[in-house]
């Protein structure tokens, strides 16, 4: 079995995140940090405030009450360009973006039809599915894309997928023949 989708079901969890609640990264975290330009979904340099942004985007918290606690860290990552490094990775890999299914064709999340970003799709394609609407919004990101991509390959869709399994055998090929 593929372990990117055995830990899309397995993985997501509620996770503490610097003394924050996270739910599991979800489509609607996705446009929420689309809306306020963060670098975790746009090709930007990361800042302190991007990543208190995010964070607090995420807990549901308003990016704009920066309390006491929002200042500590802020001050911390302002003196420690390392802890804020660590930080951001750490946020991204509370994205699970690593779980997504892996497509030979690189390219295959990003199609659009009629111009719609490829997030209102997947969601539109879950719920034309049968996935209630909240649900498609609110679980797991790394599993709507794993259904979604299901859901379209049942649909005719041609999907090739790069298994875990494919990757582990072409990296037993050292490209050299002697």
């Amino acid at each position: 079995m593929d372990r990117r989708f055995a830990l899309a079901f397995t993985d997501p969890q509620e996770v503490d995140f610097l003394g924050y609640r996270l739910p599991p990264f979800c489509l609607r975290h996705r446009v929420r940090l689309h809306a306020i330009n963060s670098p975790f979904v746009e090709a930007a340099e990361y800042t302190t405030g991007h990543m208190l942004a995010a964070i607090k985007t995420c807990a549901g918290l308003p990016i704009d009450d920066v309390t006491g606690k929002d200042k500590a860290l802020l001050y911390v990552w302002a003196k420690d360009d390392v802890k804020l490094a660590h930080d951001c990775m750490a946020f991204r890999t509370y994205m699970l973006e690593s779980h997504w299914p892996k497509f030979w064709d690189s390219g295959k999340l990003e199609q659009r039809v009629s111009g719609m970003p490829w997030v209102i799709n997947l969601v539109a394609n879950l719920i034309t599915n049968g996935v209630p609407e909240d649900r498609a919004w609110t679980m797991p990101e790394c599993q709507a894309v794993w259904l979604s991509t299901t859901f379209s390959g049942l649909k005719g869709v041609e999907v090739n997928l790069l298994t875990t399994e494919d990757e582990e055998a072409m990296s037993g090929f050292t490209g050299s023949q002697g």
